[in-house]
C-alpha cells in the first residue's frame, strides 16, 4: 500500500514540473443581504468578447483621468471592484469631482463602459451627462455592504458572484498554498476593461523560490480569497510555481498578446475566455498538443529519473541570460529518458540553445526536438 502511495505522489510531482498545479473554477453563490445598490451608468459594450482587448495593469487604472468622447474631464478612477475567484471587474469606482455641473459625487460604472485611451493615457467613458448628474452615490465606506449582483448588466447564472474586493487591496497581498507555505505576494492584476476581466495575477515570490526576481503570471480562477485571513490561496507547490511561465520583473510580457496569455490559461488547465484564432502558429500548436500521438505535459514521466532530468534542464534555461519570455517557458517532458522540447521560441539561436542544454543533460539521441521558431506574420 505504501509502494502504491509513494507512486502516486511521485506521479504527482512529475506533473507538475512540467505543468504547474490547477484550480478548477467554482461558482460561488454569496448570501444575499441588504446591501446599497450600483448602478449602470454607461452604454456597455457587447458582453459577447470573443478577443483579447488592451490588457493594463490594474495600479495604472486607478487614479487614471476619466474623459468623456468631447475630452473634457468626468473626474477619475477611485478603484477597481474586483471579484478574483470568477476573474470579473464587477465595477469601475469613478470620482465624477464636480466638473460639467454634475457635483462632486463617487459612481459606479460598469466596466464595458470604458474605452482606453493609450496616447492620452485616459479612459474615455460614454456616458450621458444627465444620467451621471441623477446616479445615486457610491459610498465607499460601505463597501462591504454593496450589492454588486445588482450592477446592470445581464450575466448568466454560472458568473454568479463571489468576494468582490478592492484591487489596490489584492494587489499586495499574501500569497499561500494549501499547506500554509508563502509563495508570494501580489505584484499587481493585469485588466482587460472590454471584457470586464482580470486576465492573470502577477506574484511576486521574492527570490526564496529560487528564481531570482521573476513574476510569475497566474490565471485569476487557481485562486482563492480567504477572507477571514486575507490571503489569496493557491492550489500549488514551491516546485510547480518554478515551472510556472515567468518572466523577469524588468522584462514583461505583452499581455495584450492572445497567444502568450493563452498558453498561460493552458498550462493552468484552464481554457482562456477569449479567443485565440487570429494567430496562425499557435492555432496549430493547440490542435496538434490535442492529438494522441503527441506528447503532452501529462505525458511526463513519475521516476525520480525522468523528473531530475526535467527539474536540471528547467533549472539551466532558467539560469540562461537574455532569453524571451517564450523560450524560458518551453514545455520539458521527459518520459523513459526520452526528453521531449515543445513550444515556440524567438530565434533560431534560442532553439539550438536550449536543445544544446537538454542534449547535454540527457544526451543527444534522447531529445526530441519539437521547438518552433515564432517568426513575424
Amino acid at each position: 500500500m505504501k509502494a502504491r502511495t509513494d507512486f502516486i505522489k511521485s506521479a504527482m510531482m512529475a506533473s507538475l514540473l512540467a505543468l504547474p498545479a490547477f484550480a478548477a473554477e467554482k461558482e460561488i453563490n454569496p448570501p444575499k443581504t441588504d446591501r446599497q445598490p450600483t448602478r449602470n451608468y454607461g452604454q456597455p459594450r457587447s458582453a459577447s468578447v470573443e478577443r483579447l482587448g488592451k490588457v493594463t495593469k490594474a495600479s495604472e487604472l486607478i487614479g487614471m483621468e476619466v474623459q468623456n468622447l468631447q475630452n473634457e474631464k468626468l473626474g477619475k478612477v477611485d478603484e477597481l471592484a474586483v471579484d478574483i475567484q470568477s476573474g470579473r471587474i464587477v465595477q469601475v469606482i469613478v470620482s465624477l469631482g464636480g466638473l460639467l455641473g454634475i457635483g462632486n459625487k463617487t459612481v459606479a460604472v460598469t466596466p464595458r463602459a470604458f474605452t482606453l485611451d493609450e496616447t492620452h493615457k485616459v479612459l474615455r467613458l460614454e456616458a450621458d451627462k444627465e444620467k451621471l448628474k441623477g446616479a445615486p452615490t457610491f459610498e465607499m465606506s460601505k463597501w462591504d455592504e454593496s450589492k454588486w449582483d445588482e450592477y446592470g448588466e445581464t450575466r448568466p447564472a454560472s458568473t454568479a458572484l463571489g468576494r468582490v474586493e478592492k484591487a489596490s487591496k489584492l494587489i499586495g497581498m499574501t500569497v499561500k498554498n494549501r499547506q500554509d507555505e508563502k509563495l508570494g505576494s501580489v505584484e499587481n492584476l493585469m485588466a482587460d476593461l472590454a471584457a470586464g476581466r482580470i486576465v492573470q495575477v502577477i506574484v511576486s515570490s521574492g527570490g526564496f523560490l529560487g528564481i531570482g526576481d521573476a513574476l510569475s503570471a497566474v490565471p485569476p480562477t487557481a485562486f482563492r480569497y480567504e477572507k477571514s485571513q486575507e490571503i489569496l490561496h493557491l492550489d500549488t507547490t514551491k516546485e510547480a510555481l518554478t515551472q510556472a511561465p515567468h518572466f523577469k520583473s524588468t522584462e514583461w510580457p505583452n499581455f495584450s498578446d492572445p497567444v502568450y496569455v493563452g498558453d498561460v490559461y493552458r498550462a493552468y488547465r484552464t481554457e482562456p475566455y477569449f479567443s485565440t484564432n487570429a494567430a496562425p502558429d499557435n492555432t496549430a500548436r493547440n490542435v496538434r498538443d490535442r492529438q494522441s500521438d503527441r506528447l503532452t505535459p501529462f505525458d511526463q514521466g513519475s521516476s525520480q529519473a525522468d523528473v531530475d532530468t526535467t527539474r536540471r534542464i528547467r533549472k539551466e534555461i532558467l539560469d540562461q541570460k537574455n532569453l524571451s519570455v517564450n523560450a524560458r517557458n518551453v514545455k520539458i517532458i521527459t518520459a523513459n529518458g526520452r526528453v521531449t522540447l515543445r513550444g515556440p521560441v524567438n530565434s533560431d539561436e534560442e532553439k539550438r540553445l536550449l536543445a544544446e542544454i537538454a542534449e547535454r543533460i540527457a544526451q543527444r539521441e534522447n531529445v526530441d526536438n519539437q521547438m518552433e521558431v515564432k517568426r513575424d506574420q
